[in-house]
């Protein structure tokens, strides 16, 4: 027998001694009557599977709209893709220039084809410019870190990337504008057939 034990059955009567008042014995059989059972709810497996299925899909579905509204950047920029000084190309890896160069035609394309653009749609424009100035500041900082970057290679990788999203941003930004005449060629077709 342990020290608690003896403890215990040596001072018995002193625990013992409190009885629950009479109000309190009511309140529990009050509680725990035979005649008051408690509704239990249940549910099948079906159910439960349906409604974690429609969280997931309410869930995805906020994700994949939240997602569209930030993927849509608006219209291109005068956005000038710096050609890289003979320093820089003469510390990049040969693999990568030819990339980053054909990157840097590839943006320069799409910008003029978004200028072209820009004067039916100065407003959209000019949304469109701010932010292909802002992915192409970033790409200026990272081209002027690049004589001093300790690791140039994922500098140079961070450069391509910059410069892939500039592209994706230009063509979802060329792809809004073609939506928009879309539109406006749809509406006027109807307009013509009802006139």
């Amino acid at each position: 027998m342990s020290r608690l034990e003896k403890f215990i059955n040596d001072n018995r009567d002193a625990f013992d001694d409190d009885v629950p008042a009479d109000k309190i014995w009511q309140g529990i059989e009050a509680a725990v009557t035979p005649g008051k059972k408690a509704a239990v709810v249940k549910m099948s497996s079906k159910f439960k599977w349906s409604v974690a299925a429609a969280v997931i899909i309410l869930a995805g579905l906020g994700i994949f709209f939240k997602m569209q509204q930030t993927a849509q950047p608006v219209i291109e920029t005068a956005v000038k893709v710096d050609t890289l000084s003979s320093n820089e190309v003469a510390s990049l890896a040969p693999e990568e220039l030819p990339e980053m160069n054909e990157f840097a035609k590839l943006i320069a394309l799409k910008q003029d084809e978004l200028k072209k653009l820009s004067k039916e749609q100065p407003e959209l424009y000019q949304k469109f410019a701010k932010d292909i100035n802002q992915l192409d500041s970033t790409y200026t900082s990272l081209k002027k870190q690049l004589g001093v970057a300790p690791n140039k290679e994922l500098l140079i990788e961070a450069m391509i990337q910059n410069l892939q999203l500039q592209l994706q941003v230009l063509n979802q930004q060329l792809h809004i504008i073609n939506q928009i005449k879309k539109s406006k060629n749809d509406s006027h077709e109807k307009n013509e057939i009802f006139t």
